[in-house]
């Protein structure tokens, strides 16, 4: 019932804030979309949203658990609005990179419309990244459905693991980004830690390479089975590696 009470609150603040009520509403199965009045982006996002549901439960061989409600902010200052409420921090300010959030049946998303004043490193004109950026935090929805800690706020050194599998699912390991992983790679080293992996400016294509070496070394069974690991120690008994082995493998997979 908190949760409830917060989540509407949440709409509410985001509506005041903006000047614009998000009282559109989109209704599919297994999803509902809610936007604010004329947005030109939402018959992009009306098409993305089922359609990345559906490759997620296909990539993953789970099921979302709950409908999933994806909401639509048509400013910055709303989404803040939002997110202050949700999570508890009153003067949450976000950074102009942050678009979108997805965890618990829910995904936040910044209208693209806005993204030319909003935000910055995202291109409102490149129909795939939005894409992609969609499925990516539809991953987080359902890997949060199915993990220990949906809420992702008792987890023990898998933040690789979460943000990796994300990126791996939604197609943002393209090949620009595993090659710029392989030069950095070549060049430094690499991460010598699984807590190295989500870190720095290559954190995506580093974590998002691990996941793809887990896919292909120990197949999708067993990286499905991880979503519920919120603790790494049990990803690595799965495989029946240590963590120094298994980061060995990927530089040599990476590297081939």
């Amino acid at each position: 019932m908190k949760s409830i009470i917060l989540l509407i609150i949440s709409i509410l603040i985001a509506s005041k804030t903006s000047g614009q009520a998000m009282h559109k509403v989109i209704s599919g199965e297994g999803y509902k979309i809610y936007y604010a009045n004329s947005d030109p982006a939402i018959e992009q996002i009306r098409k993305d949203v089922p359609g990345g549901l559906k490759l997620i439960e296909d990539f993953l061989k789970k099921e979302f658990k709950n409908e999933v409600k994806v909401f639509v902010f048509p400013s910055r200052a709303a989404l803040d609005s939002s997110w202050q409420i949700e999570w508890g921090v009153p003067d949450f300010k976000s950074q102009c990179w942050m678009v979108g959030s997805g965890i618990q049946s829910k995904l936040d998303l910044l209208s693209p419309s806005t993204w030319r004043t909003d935000a910055c490193e995202h291109d409102p004109e490149d129909s795939q990244e939005i894409r992609m950026l969609i499925y990516h935090e539809l991953t987080h929805v359902l890997h949060s459905d199915h993990n220990l800690s949906p809420a992702f706020d008792n987890i023990n050194n898998i933040d690789w693991f979460v943000e990796g599998l994300a990126t791996y699912v939604s197609g943002q390991l393209d090949e620009q980004r595993l090659a710029d992983t392989r030069e950095f790679v070549k060049t430094t080293g690499g991460p010598e830690e699984l807590s190295m992996f989500w870190k720095g400016p290559n954190r995506y294509g580093l974590a998002g390479s691990m996941i793809a070496h887990i896919d292909a070394e120990y197949g999708r069974e067993k990286l499905s089975e991880m979503l519920k690991f919120n603790d790494v120690k049990d990803i690595l008994e799965l495989i029946g590696k240590s963590e120094e082995q298994l980061i060995t493998e990927w530089k040599k997979d990476l590297m081939k």
